[in-house]
């Protein structure tokens, strides 16, 4: 099997693909900076966001997602779990809808 298949295979959560309609953003905070993301997908376990901005596997992080559709806004702290050239897949350890 190629390397996306195994991917899939360890997902335990499916991914919904996100700002194919509008850009969906998340205002990110680290110990060491501020920064805002494009989120590429969405799970119940965590989200990928597009960024180019330095992060590490194992960094903790704060998120805040305005959903103006939803009237909704998310905030949430995860943790950094995987990092590439296109940006990096964070797994959520508390979230709260506001």
């Amino acid at each position: 099997p190629n390397v996306q298949t195994k991917n899939l295979e360890r997902r335990k959560d499916a991914r919904k693909k996100v700002n194919e309609l509008q850009l969906v953003v998340a205002n990110c905070r680290t110990m060491d900076s501020d920064f805002q993301a494009p989120i590429e997908n969405v799970s119940s376990g965590g989200v990928f966001i597009n960024t180019n901005h330095r992060l590490f596997v194992g960094q903790e992080i704060a998120m805040k997602v305005d959903l103006p559709d939803a009237g909704n806004t998310i905030m949430a702290n995860g943790e950094i779990v995987r990092t590439s050239f296109e940006g990096a897949g964070i797994r959520f350890r508390m979230f709260f809808k506001k």
